[in-house]
């Protein structure tokens, strides 16, 4: 009788549906970094504050913010060194006249005037609420790299970084772009260059994701708050 009762016991534990079993812990991040902790690119880190970024550009401005509290910049770095003139080699610094409107403000500097820029093609930064949020820095094809694999194993031990990086979900290219998800921040890198650019390689792009999450949900309220209120205005209309 007591096997009988074992045998029963075993059965409903085995049947039990999947929702009721206990569900395993989700495993901690393979990188536990914050914000404060995010790799400095060419003198620019996450969290800055737009007044520092700004005082290692001198001659560069950047536009006002949006309504969501976002303010973009776009440099287009060139090496004048071999030109025979060049107003952007006596200026150093001067207006992208081939900018697009959603590049925000935009200049091409001289890598002469700022070689800590050196290497570099074109980088791009958002700022939210007065601080760096976003950092895109497009690198020169100067140096040959056989897989982005290679490319982010000397990323990591350049910048001190743990080395599990993974392919994006919705990772395009055929299997050149890899990135790190860290506890304050993502980095990501490719190999797939930019098709208008002849001489461009690799990218690294650097996003404050708190920062990110805050602007997407003050965009969400604001468009919620104006449906309301268009909707108000059609239940008060009176024909």
């Amino acid at each position: 009788m007591k096997k009988v009762i074992l045998f029963s016991v075993l059965i409903s534990i085995t049947c039990l549906p999947v929702a009721a079993q206990k569900k395993p812990e989700k495993p901690p991040t393979s990188c536990p970094l914050q914000l404060e902790q995010s790799p400095e690119l060419r003198g620019f880190r996450m969290g800055m504050t737009q007044a520092a970024v700004l005082a290692r550009l001198p001659g560069v401005t950047i536009e006002k913010p949006d309504k969501f509290g976002m303010a973009r910049l776009r440099l287009s770095i060139i090496d004048s060194s071999s030109l025979i003139k060049s107003s952007a080699r006596d200026k150093g610094v001067q207006p992208d006249m081939l900018a697009a409107p959603s590049d925000g403000s935009a200049f091409v500097i001289d890598s002469g005037r700022f070689p800590a820029l050196s290497g570099v093609r074109k980088i791009q930064m958002r700022m939210i609420d007065g601080r760096l949020a976003y950092l895109q820095i497009s690198y020169s094809d100067e140096i040959k790299w056989e897989s982005v694999d290679q490319f982010v194993d000397t990323i990591s031990t350049t910048l001190k970084l743990p080395k599990e990086w993974q392919v994006p979900e919705d990772a395009e290219g055929g299997g050149q772009q890899k990135e790190l998800r860290c506890e304050g921040f993502v980095i990501a890198a490719n190999t797939i260059g930019d098709p208008l650019d002849v001489h461009a390689g690799p990218e690294l792009i650097v996003q404050d994701l708190a920062a990110w999450t805050a602007m997407s949900k003050r965009q969400n309220d604001i468009v919620e708050k104006a449906r309301r209120e268009d909707e108000d205005k059609r239940k008060a209309f009176k024909p």
